[in-house]
C-alpha cells in the first residue's frame, strides 16, 4: 500500500520535471535556430545602410552635375560656348518700319 500513495505522490512531480524538461530543450531548438538567422540579418542591415549611404551619394553627385550652373560652367570651359550676360532689346513703335532678313 505504501508504494502505491508513493507513486501516486511522484506523478504530478514527475509530469511537471517532464515539462520543464520538454520547455528547455524546445527552448535550445529554437535559439539554435534563430542564433544564424540573427547574425545574418545584421549583415544585411549593414549591408542595407551601405548601400542607401551610397546611394544617396549618388543622388547629390546627380543633382550637383544636373544644375544649370554646372552645365553653364562646362559649356564656357571646355565648348568656349558662352551665352551673352548683354543682351539689348529695342523697341520701336512705328509700324512703317520694317525690318530686313539677309
Amino acid at each position: 500500500m505504501r508504494k502505491l500513495t508513493n507513486q501516486t505522490n511522484n506523478i504530478p512531480a514527475a509530469v511537471f520535471l517532464f515539462s520543464v524538461l520538454v520547455f528547455v530543450l524546445s527552448q535550445l531548438v529554437i535559439n539554435s535556430i534563430l542564433a544564424p538567422l540573427g547574425v545574418e540579418l545584421q549583415s544585411l542591415n549593414k549591408e542595407k545602410n551601405y548601400l542607401v549611404e551610397e546611394n544617396r551619394g549618388m543622388e547629390e553627385e546627380i543633382a550637383k552635375t544636373n544644375s544649370i550652373t554646372v552645365i553653364q560652367k562646362l559649356a564656357d570651359k571646355s565648348l568656349n560656348i558662352s551665352s551673352s550676360a548683354k543682351r539689348t532689346v529695342i523697341y520701336i513703335e512705328n509700324s512703317d518700319i520694317l525690318a530686313n532678313n539677309q
